[in-house]
C-alpha cells in the first residue's frame, strides 16, 4: 500500500530537524533515501543536507572538546597560527618582511558546573606572552563575574577575536584601548543586550596606552531592532602609575611587520588621570555590514594644559558568496565566519570585500603626537570556517608634526585556527 509522501513528510520532517538541531545529524545516504522514496521533497532535500553541512562546518569550531555540554566538568583545547607578509613603497624606512604574527595556545574549561577559567600563551616574536587567564563565576543566570588577566570591556572591535576580522590589524583608534589588563570584572546580558563593569590595574605586555595604572572601565550594548543593528557605549577612568603619573600613546600604520609607530604623543607627564569614552555602531544588511567607532580621550594634568585627543573609524564588509558576518546581540560582538559552502566540498568557501577609513589626532599643544588617516581595501578567502587568506591594501597620510608620510602598504596574511 502506498504512503501518502505528505503524512510522512509530517512524521520524518520534524524527527530530522530536532536531530539537526541536538547534533545528531542524518547522513547524505538517509537524505537520499527519503528523496528517493518521495518522503521529502527534492527542494527540502536540498535545504537539508545544506543545513546538515553547515552544522557540520561549525562541529568543533571552539577547538578540541573533552566532556560535553552539561557535564560537570570540561576542557576545550584551541590555538591559532597567523602568518603575514609585507610591502611598503617607503621600504629603506619601513622594510618590507613577514612574520608570524600570533601563535597561541588556548585552554578554556569548566569546574563543578558552575566555574569556568581560561588559559591563553603566545609564542610569537620569539617570546612568551600572557594573553587570557582568569577564573569566573557563571553559576547566575545572565550574569557572571571574572578575576584574572583579560580584556577589558572596551569597543566592539577590540573585543571581536582577530580571527574574524575583516583586516588583518584593528584600525588606528584601537590606541586608545585599554586591552588586557588584570582585574575583576562583572557581567549581566538578555537576548540583545549586554552590560559589564569592571576595575583593573595595569597588564601584562598588551597596553595600548603605556603608564596606564588603574581605573574603571564600563559597556553597554544594545540590539533595539532584532539583529539588524548594535549600539554600544565604553567609558574608561583612569590613573596613572603614581611613581610617573605619565603615559604614551602610540599607532602603527595598521601593519605589524614594521615596529615604526607613525604617530606618537611622547611621554606625557604630570597627569592626575584621563578618561577615554567610546561608541559603536554596526548595521547589518544580509551580505552587507556597516560598521564604526569613535573614541574620545580626555588627558587631566597636574601642570601644563589638559589635553582631547580623538580618532575612530568606518567600515563596510560584503560577502561575495552570500554570507554574513556572525553577529551575537547577546555578547555584543562578532564571532566565526561559516562558508555556505566550504571550498573542496563542491563550494567555493566564503569571498569578502571591505574597505575602512580610519583617523587618529594627537595634537593638542602643548602635545604634538601627529595627525593621521588610513584608507584600506582588503580581500578575504575563507576556505572553511577555520582557514583564511587575507590581502590588504593601506595607504596612510600623516601632518607634517609626523613627517608628511604618504605611505602605501600591501600585506597578506595565512591563518589557521582550531
Amino acid at each position: 500500500m502506498n504512503k501518502n509522501p505528505s503524512i510522512l513528510s509530517f512524521i520524518f520532517i520534524p524527527a530530522l530537524l530536532l536531530c539537526l538541531a541536538t547534533g545528531v545529524h542524518a547522513n547524505d545516504d538517509l537524505l537520499e533515501v527519503l528523496r528517493d522514496n518521495r518522503t521529502i521533497s527534492a527542494e527540502q532535500y536540498e535545504q537539508l543536507k545544506k543545513k546538515r553541512e553547515q552544522e557540520a562546518s561549525q562541529k568543533n569550531s571552539k577547538g578540541f572538546e573533552f566532556g560535553k555540554k552539561g557535564d560537570d566538568f570540561r576542557l576545550k583545547v584551541g590555538g591559532r597560527i597567523q602568518t603575514d607578509a609585507a610591502f611598503y613603497d617607503e621600504n629603506t624606512r619601513f622594510g618590507d618582511g613577514a612574520e608570524v604574527r600570533r601563535v597561541r595556545l588556548e585552554l578554556e574549561g569548566r569546574l563543578y558546573r558552575h566555574w569556568r577559567f581560561a588559559l591563553g600563551m603566545d609564542y610569537s616574536g620569539n617570546a612568551v606572552s600572557l594573553n587570557d587567564s582568569w577564573l569566573g563565576y557563571y553559576g547566575i543566570r545572565n550574569t557572571n563575574f571574572k578575576i584574572g588577566h583579560f580584556k577589558e570591556p572596551f569597543s566592539l572591535e577590540e573585543l571581536s577575536s582577530s580571527k574574524y576580522h575583516p583586516f588583518m590589524e584593528r584600525s588606528l583608534a584601537n590606541a586608545f584601548v585599554p586591552g588586557r589588563n588584570l582585574g575583576l570584572q562583572a557581567s549581566f546580558n538578555g537576548a540583545n543586550w549586554t552590560v559589564a563593569v569592571g576595575g583593573f590595574g595595569e597588564g601584562v605586555g598588551d597596553n595600548r596606552v603605556k603608564g596606564e595604572g588603574h581605573g574603571t572601565t564600563a559597556r553597554a550594548t544594545l540590539s533595539p531592532f532584532g539583529n539588524s543593528m548594535h549600539l554600544g557605549v565604553s567609558g574608561t577612568y583612569r590613573v596613572p602609575q603614581d611613581a610617573t603619573s605619565s603615559a604614551t600613546i602610540d599607532s602603527r600604520p595598521e601593519s605589524h611587520v614594521t615596529s615604526i609607530r607613525t604617530v606618537n604623543t611622547g611621554t606625557i607627564s604630570n597627569i592626575d588621570h584621563f578618561t577615554t569614552i567610546g561608541f559603536e555602531w554596526a548595521q547589518f544588511l544580509g551580505a552587507l555590514s556597516l560598521q564604526g567607532e569613535y573614541m574620545i580621550h580626555n588627558i587631566e594634568r597636574t601642570q601644563n594644559a589638559n589635553a582631547q585627543l580623538d580618532g575612530g573609524y568606518v567600515l563596510a564588509s560584503w560577502f561575495l558568496t552570500g554570507e554574513n558576518r556572525n553577529y551575537s546581540p547577546s555578547k555584543g560582538k562578532f564571532g566565526m565566519i561559516v562558508p555556505n559552502k566550504n571550498f573542496g566540498d563542491g563550494g567555493p568557501g566564503a569571498w569578502e570585500v571591505a574597505f575602512r577609513y580610519s583617523f587618529i589626532d594627537l595634537n593638542d599643544r602643548p602635545i604634538t603626537g601627529g595627525q593621521q588617516e588610513n584608507y584600506g581595501a582588503s580581500v578575504n578567502w575563507y576556505v572553511n570556517p577555520k582557514i583564511r587568506f587575507q590581502l590588504n591594501y593601506q595607504h596612510a597620510n600623516t601632518d607634517p608634526i609626523a613627517d608628511n608620510l604618504n605611505l602605501n602598504i600591501i600585506q597578506a596574511r595565512a591563518q589557521v585556527f582550531f
